[in-house]
């Protein structure tokens, strides 16, 4: 339950000079870039390559799970598999409630890349049944992976997007270093909550 002295609660959330992006990404390509230096020309290589990009991609997925605690000193946003973040509330230098004027343009997104998803499933699952004939198990997984990586992506980035489509208004949070966009189903009673922390 949530009060004015402890508030914890999921949702989305945008930050300017996100570096979480960059704690995945990183990793992954220098584990590629290793694997491909090594052993490329083996199908079971190729596949430890596929299964990087994948496991980061599903991590993408996963960080957005995001939590934001409230108490009366300070933000804290726990996201799965990264390292708390705190935002002291004597840091805070405006909070202010924002018409989500992303919305056409993330819906125009969406549609762009759901009509592109489908018609990629559909000439990937061709050539994925026509390669797949004769050859070895390693290969037929190296072409399921190879075919369908980029509609895994399409799907994390649509889910992603889709999450942040219901919000008419957004909660942001300036700070020095950072600014913060929430995506609260009452950025209103949000905006009160830190304003009242501000001041207890």
């Amino acid at each position: 339950m949530n009060t004015d002295n402890q508030f914890k609660q999921k949702m989305q959330l945008d930050m300017t000079f996100d570096k979480s992006m960059l704690k995945v990404l990183v990793p992954m390509i220098v584990a590629t870039l290793i694997l491909y230096a090594l052993c490329l020309r083996t199908s079971e290589c190729k596949i430890l390559i596929y299964v990087i990009w994948y496991m980061g991609f599903i991590i993408l997925l996963i960080k957005e799970r995001t939590q934001v605690e409230i108490d009366p000193h300070m933000i804290i946003i726990h996201r799965p598999l990264m390292s708390p973040l705190v935002i002291n509330k004597k840091d805070i230098k405006d909070v202010q409630i924002k018409k989500n004027r992303n919305y056409a343009y993330r819906l125009a997104i969406v549609t762009i890349l759901l009509f592109l998803t489908i018609y990629i499933s559909y000439k990937s699952g061709q050539d994925f049944f026509y390669g797949i004939a004769g050859v070895s198990l390693m290969e037929g997984i190296n072409l399921f992976l190879y075919d369908f990586w980029l509609i895994f992506l399409e799907a994390v980035v649509i889910i992603n997007l889709l999450k942040r489509l219901p919000y008419s208004n957004l909660l942001r949070v300036d700070t020095d270093k950072s600014n913060f966009i929430f995506y609260s189903k009452e950025p209103e009673e949000l905006k009160r909550i830190i304003e009242t922390h501000e001041t207890a």
